[in-house]
């Protein structure tokens, strides 16, 4: 599993939630988890303004 992926599934609780938050489908997460996709570079950039925010001035889309 890549390093955004990683961190960004930590920040939101789970992979269902991060694909719903992405517009992706579960298995399309999966699919990256498993190295059958590559990893979009957006998420290394999603991940970075998440860690920088505090949750509470997180969009909606990514809020616990």
């Amino acid at each position: 599993m890549s390093n955004a992926l990683a961190r960004l599934r930590r920040l939101v609780g789970s992979q269902a939630r991060l694909a719903r938050a992405l517009s992706l489908t579960e298995k399309q997460v999966s699919r990256i988890s498993t190295g059958k996709s590559k990893v979009p570079g957006y998420m290394d950039a999603v991940a970075e303004l998440l860690e920088a925010l505090p949750p509470k001035d997180w969009p909606e889309r990514w809020r616990k």
